[in-house]
């Protein structure tokens, strides 16, 4: 991936020594130097945070012992490590995102201007496979969460049965949210409340990919009766969760009733097993 020397305006050979192999070096030493260091804080924030839980556990083990109320004389300082801990995740995930973006806007740059060479495809493609992009660091933010709640002293109450009730009414309220500030509004809430933690092929997590494609004909009649929620306006999609190929796909019809006519909206479902084929 090598293009001629670089000329002037007249023709003439440039006294400029970039050129595409240059170029590509760089890219390929900047991106993993972006990927050494996010490594490195997160190594350090899972110390940290690792610290942080053990000084929980001793704080809580020796007011016990002199009956007083569990880390009532560490909570300050507890607090102090547990807030540095967030901070500096939410930094290192800005440091990652404006990298992401910076090579994206360089990628799209350099083949702009040299369109007979092309390469963002290429290093998007390598850029998304490596650590620091596809790296899932959930486990700092539920294991942050249990710091807070052994803080605030929660308690949490099991009802007898629960494991056996799949069948509740919901109500939900929905935020539209940059994606840039996905983290911080959970760190927020977190401080307050403990995470809902969902149960995955890889363990417990804090959030998991939803995937979904709606079904429709040519005139967009089902997304147009769900957007002005037309009496028995339905709603057709398949649904899986989690990247790579699915395993499991929910196909789903929901059916909207307003509640001031006494019918409830409905979501029917049923699973496929996909079959994956490898050549």
């Amino acid at each position: 991936m090598t293009i001629p020397a670089p000329t002037n305006a007249q023709g003439l050979a440039s006294s400029g020594t970039e050129t595409e192999e240059n170029f590509l070096k760089a890219l390929d030493s900047e991106m993993a130097k972006v990927e050494k260091f996010t490594l490195e804080k997160v190594m350090e924030l899972r110390t940290k945070i690792r610290a942080t839980e053990e000084n929980i556990r001793s704080s809580t083990n020796e007011n016990k012992e002199s009956n007083n109320d569990p880390m009532e004389k560490d909570m300050e300082s507890l607090n102090k490590q547990a807030e540095d801990i967030a901070e500096k995740f939410l930094r290192l995930e800005k440091y990652v995102n404006i990298n992401f973006m910076g090579f994206h806007k360089i990628l799209k740059k350099h083949d702009k201007h040299l369109p007979n060479n092309p390469c963002k495809a290429f290093y998007i493609n390598r850029m998304h496979a490596q650590a620091w992009v596809r790296g899932d660091y959930s486990d700092l933010v539920v294991r942050l969460s249990h710091i807070y709640s052994s803080l605030r002293q929660d308690s949490f109450v099991k009802e007898p049965g629960d494991e056996a009730n799949q069948s509740f009414l919901r109500s939900t309220t929905k935020y539209w949210i940059k994606t840039e500030d996905v983290s911080r509004v959970k760190y927020a809430v977190l401080k307050h409340l403990p995470l809902f933690l969902q149960k995955t092929s890889t363990g417990e997590t804090d959030s998991q990919f939803t995937n979904s494609v709606y079904l429709d004909n040519d005139t967009l009649e089902l997304y147009h009766g769900r957007l002005d929620k037309t009496p028995g306006a339905i709603a057709l999609r398949l649904r899986w969760y989690g990247v790579g190929d699915p395993k499991l796909v929910f196909v789903e019809r929901k059916t909207h009733n307003d509640k001031w006519t006494g019918e409830v909206s409905v979501k029917e479902r049923f699973v496929v097993r996909t079959l994956i084929y490898c050549s």
